[in-house]
């Protein structure tokens, strides 16, 4: 630890936590922008389940016929989705989009979390925290 760092005042602290959560959120936005543009994609993932073939329902259909039990897996399988709002459609897909940005960036927002916070840590914390 050959660098000194620099003392800080509490509006300088301020001041880096503003720019952490500001490239944090252009993180966010940046990936909801592009989940939004496969929105097609990450609604087939989504709704996966709403078919009869997904995979869970081909498990519990085997676990089933195992343990005799016909009714863990249904014959007819229909599952409808409505609309009841004017907006609702556009609103879950942005909402979906968000969300999915905020997974896919959530390894960057732990980072600049991490980053921000670093240099307050003792060395024995320090230490330990590299390990992670």
């Amino acid at each position: 630890m050959g660098q000194q760092q620099k003392i800080l005042t509490f509006w300088d602290h301020l001041e880096e936590l503003r720019h952490v959560l500001f490239r944090i959120a252009v993180a966010v936005v940046f990936l909801m922008l592009v989940a939004f543009l496969f929105k097609d994609e990450l609604f087939a993932i989504v709704l996966a389940p709403k078919n009869a073939d997904f995979i869970i329902y081909h498990f519990f259909c085997r676990m089933a016929d195992a343990v005799a039990m016909p009714s863990l897996c249904p014959e007819v399988f229909y599952v409808k989705i409505i609309n009841t709002q004017l907006a609702a459609q556009f609103i879950t897909h942005m909402s979906v989009s968000f969300y999915a940005g905020l997974l896919l960036a959530s390894p960057y927002v732990i980072y600049q979390l991490f980053r921000f916070v670093s240099p307050a840590l003792y060395e024995n914390e320090k230490k330990y925290s590299t390990g992670l």
